[in-house]
């Protein structure tokens, strides 16, 4: 049997005909604004979105939902700027963070396993929760004057690609083994595919799912520092609303909302779409309106994509028989 060429093979599959449609758009983009001139902010956005679209990634895989995501990242910039603040070197911060998002993101995954609460239900509480908090801490939350030295590392750039960029990728590239290649990778595709027969299978729904928040929320903690650490000051309720952007990037990806497909190489493919289209409501000068039209039209193609036999489409192997032999890339 001769083996199908991996290019042609990646350009007829789903995240192949997205990257293509994404890099002529990309094209459009600079050809019709000053993105071009603005390269390293949009590639500094990117960065941080590479990053909370592989924490939702890893939820909605399991058919769950995480609707924190924003809210929390305030509440980790709270905590991960006063220590910044105070002079605490950075990889310390960086663990406070995830730790932080740890937390939060456990406390989701223990109640829906311990309790079958399900985890939209759990998270809208938290949000409420992490708004009734803002205004209770010191300043309500607001931490300012974040020495620039800090703010010069969130900043620094290799000609005009952020250094950051470089960090998000390399967790990408980890999540693409890690998810093919580990034992616990392939346990999260079984259990989002079908709890009845991982259970079969024997293998434990619940710590799985724990489990996988508390990866989620490490990761969450890992964008709040991405994306505060630019700034010379924290104000929790700027990052409200991040889900929106996160959730997309992760559905936009082929992450099924029923669980169990998807591959981590269509966050990065998904992240410069949801990314692009955010700029081009601004460059464009079309307002929020047009920016909230765009993501919900995309966000159902990509859901009616993603229930659908797409490679078949282009003489490509079956959706089953992908995901079965190498879905997790």
């Amino acid at each position: 049997m001769n083996k199908k060429n991996p290019v042609v093979s990646f350009f007829t599959s789903r995240e192949g005909i997205l990257a293509i449609f994404v890099a002529i758009f990309f094209g459009v983009l600079v050809a019709t604004s000053n993105l071009g001139q603005d390269m390293f902010s949009f590639l500094k956005d990117v960065s941080y979105m590479i990053v909370g679209g592989l924490a939702l990634m890893l939820v909605v895989m399991l058919g769950e939902i995480d609707i924190s995501a924003g809210t929390v990242l305030g509440l980790i910039g709270f905590f991960t700027g006063n220590l910044l603040k105070m002079g605490v070197p950075i990889p310390l911060v960086i663990l406070v963070g995830m730790l932080v998002g740890m937390v939060n993101s456990a406390i989701i995954g223990f109640i829906n396993v311990k309790f079958h609460v399900p985890t939209m239900v759990v998270s809208l509480a938290m949000v409420k929760l992490h708004l009734g908090i803002f205004p209770l801490l010191p300043n309500a939350g607001w931490v300012s004057n974040i020495p620039m030295e800090i703010s010069n590392v969130g900043n620094a750039k290799i000609g005009v690609v952020p250094v950051m960029l470089f960090f998000s990728l390399a967790i990408l590239v980890f999540f693409m083994w890690f998810m093919k290649y580990t034992r616990f990778g392939k346990t999260i595709y079984a259990v989002g595919g079908s709890k009845p027969s991982a259970t079969l299978a024997g293998i434990k729904n619940g710590k799985v799912v724990f489990l996988t928040f508390v990866m989620s929320g490490a990761l969450l903690g890992i964008t709040s520092i991405m994306y505060w650490l630019p700034a010379s000051q924290v104000q929790p309720s700027g990052t409200n609303g991040l889900e929106m952007y996160f959730i997309p990037i992760a559905v936009v990806a082929g992450v099924s909302i029923l669980g169990g497909t998807g591959r981590p190489i269509g966050i990065l493919i998904s992240t410069f779409l949801i990314a692009m289209l955010q700029r081009a409501c601004i460059l464009w000068g079309l307002g929020n309106a047009w920016l909230y039209l765009t993501y919900g039209v995309v966000v159902l193609i990509a859901v009616y994509s993603s229930v659908t036999d797409f490679a078949a489409l282009f003489g490509g192997r079956k959706k089953k028989d992908a995901n079965l032999e190498g879905g997790a890339n």
